[in-house]
């Protein structure tokens, strides 16, 4: 991970001792500075921002002036477990800009237009689908929609244009895309789940429920994103738009209606469903090219844009879980309530854990996503009647988890399986989902509610069928 003030920037890196980091550093004789002079393609820096001509300012804390490139080169090769290197850019002209895709005016024409084109037809066909469609098929039905719903639809709206688009916004070379294809993707996929969702449930009538439906097909598509976000141009979010909101209300109406497994809030068919389709898609793409890689850059600026998105994530994220049991007197405060603190434990866990990890210092990758695991997790079991300190430890062990998933699986999937997981969303949203995916197992059997449980003692069961199902 890089981060960056003007003209001058740090990079984060894991290492095992005696791992090749895989840079080349020369003395520049004109002042001394110790500068980069070839990153390698196969090392660890090539999945940072140093590159050749930066000057090496300290590693650790420690600063590197009046050393000699063999004696950098040697502190460098002696470390192990995180590296923190301070770096400055050779030249301020040549510092990262926001160089977007297509949102950016900086683009090569010819690549621009001749990409816009599959993109406006694909946008202009589902268009012509869904208004054929909801010409033919479909009503609107007011008597079955409230004004509280509404309010339920916007928090939800917020936390997806604004919350889950100002999250990716990390990626400083990316900023214009996380907010801008965010809303795109977003307005696609509701379209085309609203068409499918009628399909299979055999429901016309549009309420509400309905809109609010579609949103959560959408939070799945935007949690697939996350993982690839970089890596894929306009039309291929637009294409996996639209056959994910397929397959989500596939596995959607196995989940909850043939195994009628206990997820009020999406963990298990939105979480879980959208991390591991992400990272499947992310496996489909291959291995990351080094002009990607090296696109994958913070600085300062981005890094406070994600935690913008982050706040805004925290505080609506109980209308998230909450918003199917909209209006019922019982179930409503309980969703509210025990999300609250899940997210006080994931964000307290996330915290302790940062600091843990990285000798006495936060990483704003944990802070900006960990912090929010615990609603990732407590929304199989929201609407049960647990105890406060379930809640809570919901989230201080799902924080804890994707605290370690940062630092250790992230790695391990790219070394090991090609998988490069761009957010981290397998770490905020995949590990967490298993998490309150397995605690709804126990869960269910402590805390059994015939009311709501449709398999009363043996709810347990589906519960696991339905985590290996999705």
């Amino acid at each position: 991970m890089s981060v960056s003030s003007i003209g001058s920037y740090s990079v984060s890196m894991k290492k095992k001792r005696n791992a090749k980091i895989g840079v080349s550093l020369a003395k520049d004789e004109t002042n001394g500075d110790i500068r980069v002079t070839r990153v390698a393609e196969s090392g660890l820096a090539a999945k940072s921002n140093l590159r050749a001509g930066d000057k090496i300012m300290s590693i650790n804390g420690k600063s590197v002036e009046g050393l000699s490139p063999e004696a950098v080169a040697a502190m460098l090769r002696a470390s192990a477990g995180h590296i923190d290197i301070e770096a400055e850019y050779a030249d301020d002209e040549e510092m990262p800009t926001e160089d977007d895709n297509l949102l950016s005016k900086e683009v090569n024409t010819d690549y621009a237009v001749g990409l816009s084109g599959w993109l406006g037809f694909l946008i202009f066909l589902i268009q012509v689908a869904f208004v054929v469609y909801a010409g033919v098929f479909m009503t609107i039905d007011t008597e079955n929609s409230t004004k509280a719903e509404y309010m339920i639809f916007r928090d939800i709206m917020v936390m997806l244009l604004l919350g889950f688009g100002y999250l990716m916004t990390f990626l400083s070379k990316y900023g214009l895309s996380s907010v801008g294809i965010t809303m795109l993707a977003t307005v696609l996929n509701m379209e085309c789940n609203l068409i499918f969702e009628s399909l299979f449930l055999n429901k016309y009538a549009l309420s509400m429920s309905s809109l609010i439906n579609a949103e959560f097909s959408a939070a799945t598509l935007l949690i697939s994103f996350g993982a690839l976000i970089g890596r894929v141009s306009p039309l291929q979010v637009t294409l996996i738009a639209v056959f994910q909101s397929l397959f989500y209300v596939i596995n959607k109406v196995i989940v909850l209606n043939y195994l009628q497994v206990e997820d009020v809030g999406g963990t298990v068919t939105i979480h879980m469903f959208g991390a591991f389709f992400g990272l499947a898609a992310s496996y489909a793409l291959g291995p990351q090219l080094k002009v990607s890689a090296s696109n994958n850059a913070a600085t300062r600026v981005s890094d406070v844009f994600a935690l913008i998105g982050t706040t805004l994530l925290w505080v609506y994220w109980p209308s998230f879980v909450g918003a199917t049991e909209t209006g019922n007197a019982v179930y409503e405060p309980r969703c509210t309530i025990h999300t609250v603190l899940a997210l006080i434990g994931s964000t307290a866990s996330a915290f302790y854990f940062s600091q843990k990890q990285n000798k006495g210092k936060f990483d704003p990758v944990h802070i900006q996503n960990s912090t929010l695991a615990g609603g990732v997790a407590i929304g199989a079991t929201a609407r049960l009647a647990l105890s406060p300190a379930c809640a809570v430890i919901t989230g201080l062990i799902a924080g804890a988890v994707s605290v370690w998933g940062y630092d250790y699986s992230s790695p391990a999937l790219e070394s090991s399986m090609g998988i490069y997981d761009t957010c981290g969303v397998g770490n905020l949203h995949g590990f967490p989902s298993v998490v309150g995916g397995l605690l709804s197992v126990i869960f269910v059997v402590i805390y059994s509610d015939d009311s709501i449980m449709a398999h009363s003692s043996s709810q347990f069961v589906f519960q696991i069928i339905g985590i290996f199902t999705t």
